[in-house]
């Protein structure tokens, strides 16, 4: 073989080779339980608790909002229903206040537009079940250990997304709990290269972050959806963690 043709064909092996090394990315895909389960008597437990604790508020008839609890589903990283089918979610007051506003915010740059609910409080119990999921992984640390209890756990952490006027949600480039690195803010500049992500998807995610960083909340930067009304570092000094 020519030494020519030699040295092109080398050149398109490496460039492919360096492709394909770019192109790999560690994705979580979690393996899914044989038997699903209901948490019903643990969300009970917890809800009970959490209704006659009057710092807290309810914030499933919020307007312009919706809830999509995918932790009241199997469609979760889990694969467990954690919160038995509620279509019910609590925040602390202060934490509700900050939403309402927010909701304001959206209303007078996006009339029409309404928030899309994830999760908000969290039972410990679920916390535990989400860090099952990932121990023994790469991506461990991306869920709070259950023991000191997350943001979410304290009731100060809102999981959401905008929808239009017509209803669609916007599309944010990832699902809700995705563990690839374009699913947060600092993985959005590669993967607008790489063309994992479009300019539209990232203004969709600056909206969504603008409105609520407005409001009073702390953008997390590997997850698009994740907002604290706190700062994690000082969520313990807020009261006890609750027993559920």
């Amino acid at each position: 073989m020519p030494f020519k043709i030699f040295a092109v064909l080398l050149l398109l092996v490496c460039i492919a080779l360096g492709n394909a090394e770019e192109e790999a990315e560690l994705v979580f895909e979690p393996k899914h339980p044989a038997k699903p389960l209901r948490f019903c008597s643990a969300y009970a437990k917890w809800e009970s608790y959490v209704r006659s604790d009057t710092s807290y508020v309810e914030i499933s008839h919020f307007p312009h909002v919706t809830l999509d609890l995918r932790y009241g589903t199997f469609h979760n990283v889990t694969g467990h229903d954690l919160y038995c089918g509620s279509k019910r979610a609590y925040l602390k007051t202060m934490a509700a206040q900050k939403f309402r506003k927010a909701i304001r915010l959206l209303q007078k740059e996006k009339s029409g537009y309404r928030f899309v609910v994830f999760d908000a409080a969290r039972p410990v119990y679920a916390q535990a079940r989400l860090r099952e999921t990932v121990a023994g992984t790469p991506f461990r640390d991306y869920v709070s250990n259950p023991k000191h209890g997350s943001v979410h756990n304290f009731g100060y952490a809102l999981d959401l997304t905008i929808a239009d006027e017509n209803g669609k949600v916007l599309d944010m480039g990832t699902d809700f709990d995705s563990f690839e690195n374009r699913a947060g803010e600092k993985g959005e500049a590669e993967a607008l290269r790489r063309g994992t992500l479009t300019e539209s998807q990232i203004e969709n995610r600056r909206l969504l972050k603008s409105i609520m960083k407005k409001a009073g909340f702390l953008p997390l930067n590997s997850e698009w959806w994740h907002f604290n009304a706190i700062p994690s570092k000082t969520i313990r000094a807020t009261g006890e963690l609750p027993p559920f």
